[in-house]
């Protein structure tokens, strides 16, 4: 019986160590500047693949006056973004409600998976707006270098 503890505690240990050495490496990663050449373009959205669009080009545009869209819940939005972000959730555009922006205002749009991203880009492109790129989910936004924060 004691040697069975001695083994559970044994590969709880590794495990519990191994997980701490995963964490670290991630965090490690995350601090690797993000541009054009180090981006996995197999891993992000299908605009931001389509058109090479990194998280640094989505800050220059809302700078200069485009909007960035995060489609999920209020309730999502407020326990996680990425900070330029404007919470427009996707209930909103299905009922019928739409920007109030010119129709070739660049917009991105994103969402949890990629699924009310895609959902909102076809409302949004359908209503006229000329100018919407989809990134994808939060881990498609990452991959281009975005960052998430809790506010």
């Amino acid at each position: 019986m004691k040697k069975i503890t001695s083994t559970i505690f044994l590969v709880m240990f590794v495990f519990l160590i191994s997980a701490c050495q995963q964490e670290s490496k991630t965090a490690t990663e995350t601090e690797v500047p993000v541009t054009a050449d180090t981006i996995d373009w197999s891993k992000t959205g299908p605009d931001a693949k389509e058109n090479h669009i990194t998280f640094e080009q989505v800050v220059q545009d809302v700078e200069n006056g485009a909007v960035f869209y995060d489609v999920r819940s209020e309730e999502e939005f407020t326990k996680q973004n990425f900070g330029l972000t404007t919470n427009f959730p996707i209930t909103e555009l299905e009922a019928g409600y739409l920007p109030d922006l010119p129709k070739n205002q660049k917009i991105y749009v994103h969402c949890q998976l990629g699924i009310r991203s895609a959902a909102a880009t076809k409302i949004l492109r359908d209503a006229g707006f000329t100018a919407v790129y989809d990134l994808g989910g939060l881990a498609q936004v990452e991959a281009i270098g975005g960052l998430l924060s809790s506010p």
